[in-house]
């Protein structure tokens, strides 16, 4: 009962409102000491722990908690950033108070209080394991409070099992500043790395794991800080006159910078990591390389932290949700990657393999790629035309085919068939519906096949086709991952690529020199190129390092907060912005078959998107109870 009074005023919850909740004993709950008695029973209760590691991962939903069992409709972070739509919903980007999180997170800062008291009880064979179970604790409180100060800036740092004694003023925490939580959140980091294990098991934290925690901590952390007025991001208020919110110096910038530099000099200096197929003979073999890593990572030493699934027990439903229709048994192709993402991809020599950057795709023959139709074709335009349906994005980055479902492709032992309408002979089109047209004793549909069954794109039935062009490639893998809550596909959570690319960052945005003893912040940028079939090298800039994090961490599950901590989203989704598609198109105006591409707004109903900068934070539910300063503008 005291637990539970403890939860409700950390989250602001109306006591009113709470009854049930205050009478129901939590199940987990330990009694006695039997558990801890044998490996076995430590081993099933640090089981449970890492399942509430907030990891957003396939059982994150992004509009309501951690660790769901069924994400809602496919919704996941990569459809709230300018990288991918649903095939149906919104997204609510912009609208934080659709977003969760805080009391969720709370009770796994609780539980994690609870390890740190119960190590004491525990009775392994090796005692060694007791400071590995020391160092998973500051690892899982270093987790937890990134994923708080990403949301919501400084928030009350909790560090002990608070007990309850009828007086509420005595469980009261403040926010700690937000530079004062960054800091603390490396200060675990740094504890996690003195008592975790030299070894580079996947599935459990080890001293490398918190290494590359701490890079992606740091980095975030620096760059709040130097871009908090970008392009007027700035807030103001209490929150932010008190330090809460914002409230980083130049200082500090510097040194959040240089604790990443300095984090990932440790984990390349081990030597025990390394990319996965870091030299492809062939670009084939760099774009299959590349997509290993996100469907097969066990064993693959790039990846530092894996969290498996398995069936019977904990599963999930990606596969479920964003196979194309062609191979679907229920649901699928939830997930459409925007025009402006597959352009972001450089073009890559196929003899040198010298990338150049900044490539549109040939949509004309006037060179005009300016041009954007609303949600209808236009005859006015000099559409180029192709011989094939997938000629248009022949020669760009290896990691696009690793990534996209491009239309004819071949995929789970089908060519897609992604068709988004048929201009007649005479000029005039089919768009986006199935209509027959019958020329020179030939039947044409305007999705590309008589039945919608065969095609996987603007499907009506159930959402279930690409209103993009595009569909989800990165994390499927084609055959058996379409049983509902049976799909078992593990996901690498942190991975030796985002390590070199957080140091080349920081190095670059920081203005810092590089580590030493260990490769230049240049050379970490450009062996992530290389592994992904480019033989060139490219320069240390920010803007080099922007298009290489683009195309290396293009629709993962972190990708909204590279949008957040630059604060580029309202730069992009500024009212009026609107997500792009190309629409392929089957064209019979030669009088034979050819393929034209429409560059056109896609956006899930039809309305621009915005975002306010005060939704760079999130507002903290229940200060009328909980008496903590809110978030600017809430």
């Amino acid at each position: 009962m005291k637990r539970n009074i403890i939860l409700l005023i950390i989250f602001g919850f109306a006591f009113s409102a709470c009854s049930n909740f205050l009478e129901v004993e939590p199940k987990d709950r330990m009694t006695g000491n039997a558990l801890f008695a044998s490996d076995g029973g430590i081993n099933a209760y640090m089981a449970g722990l890492y399942f509430d590691l907030p990891i957003e991962d396939y059982r994150y939903d992004f509009c309501s908690k951690f660790n769901v069992t069924r994400c809602d409709g496919g919704k996941n972070n990569m459809m709230a950033t300018p990288e991918a739509v649903h095939s149906e919903w919104g997204d609510h980007a912009g609208q934080p108070e659709r977003y969760g999180n805080w009391g969720d997170l709370y009770v796994y800062v609780r539980k994690y209080n609870e390890l740190k008291d119960n190590i004491p009880l525990m009775r392994p064979s090796n005692p060694a394991t007791l400071t590995m179970l020391r160092g998973e604790y500051h690892f899982f409180m270093a987790y937890t409070y990134f994923a708080l100060a990403k949301r919501y800036g400084g928030v009350p740092i909790i560090t002990e099992v608070q007990q309850f004694n009828g007086d509420y003023k005595t469980i009261k925490t403040p926010r700690s500043k937000e530079v004062a939580t960054w800091k603390f959140i490396l200060a675990e980091c740094d504890s996690a790395v003195k008592l975790l294990p030299n070894s580079a098991i996947q599935e459990r934290a080890n001293k490398w794991t918190a290494y590359a925690l701490k890079t992606r901590v740091a980095l975030h952390a620096a760059s709040v800080g130097k871009f908090w007025n970008a392009n007027g991001a700035g807030l103001s208020g209490q929150a932010v006159s008190e330090g809460l919110a914002g409230g980083f110096t130049a200082e500090d910038i510097r040194f959040f910078y240089q604790e990443c530099i300095s984090a990932a000099a440790e984990v390349i200096k081990s030597g025990m990591f390394s990319l996965y197929g870091e030299s492809p003979a062939t670009l084939s073999d760099a774009a299959v390389n590349y997509g290993k890593v996100f469907t097969n990572g066990k064993g693959i030493s790039e990846v530092m932290l894996i969290r498996n699934f398995i069936y019977p027990g904990v599963a999930h439903n990606m596969g479920k949700w964003h196979e194309p229709n062609q191979l679907s048994i229920e649901f699928g192709g939830r997930c459409g990657p925007t025009l402006d993402l597959v352009e972001s991809y450089a073009k890559i020599d196929p003899v040198t393999r010298a990338g150049t950057y900044n490539v549109k795709l040939e949509t004309t023959t006037d060179g005009n790629e300016n041009y954007t139709v609303g949600y209808s074709f236009s005859k006015n335009i000099n559409y180029k035309r192709y011989d094939n349906v997938n000629d248009i994005f022949a020669d760009r980055d290896p990691r696009l085919y690793a990534s996209v479902i491009l239309p004819g492709s071949q995929w789970g032992g089908k060519r897609i068939l992604i068709q988004g309408g048929l201009v007649k002979n005479n000029g005039d089109a089919i768009w986006q519906t199935n209509d027959k047209y019958t020329f020179n004793g030939v039947d044409y549909y305007g999705k590309g096949d008589a039945s919608e069954g065969n095609v996987s794109g603007w499907v009506s039935n159930r959402a279930n086709g690409t209103r993009s062009g595009f569909l989800l490639k990165k994390y499927l893998t084609g055959v058996n991952d379409q049983v509902w809550d049976q799909v078992v596909t593990p996901f690498s959570e942190l991975r030796y690529a985002e390590v070199l690319l957080n140091y080349a960052e920081a190095v670059a945005e920081g203005g810092l020199p590089d580590a030493a003893g260990v490769i230049t912040a240049k050379e970490a940028l450009n062996k992530v190129r290389k592994r992904a079939g480019f033989l060139d090298n490219v320069d240390l800039t920010t803007t080099n390092v922007r298009y290489e994090r683009k195309a290396e961490f293009a629709l993962e599950y972190n990708a909204t907060w590279e949008y957040y901590r630059r604060r580029e989203y309202h730069t992009f989704f500024n009212n009026t912005y609107h997500r792009r598609g190309l629409i392929p198109m089957a064209d019979l105006t030669t009088g034979s078959l050819k393929y034209i591409f429409v560059r056109a707004n896609v956006e899930p109903g039809n309305s621009a998107k915005s975002f306010e900068p005060k939704a760079y934070y999130r507002p903290i539910p229940g200060i009328e109870n909980n008496s903590l300063v809110q978030n600017p503008n809430y």
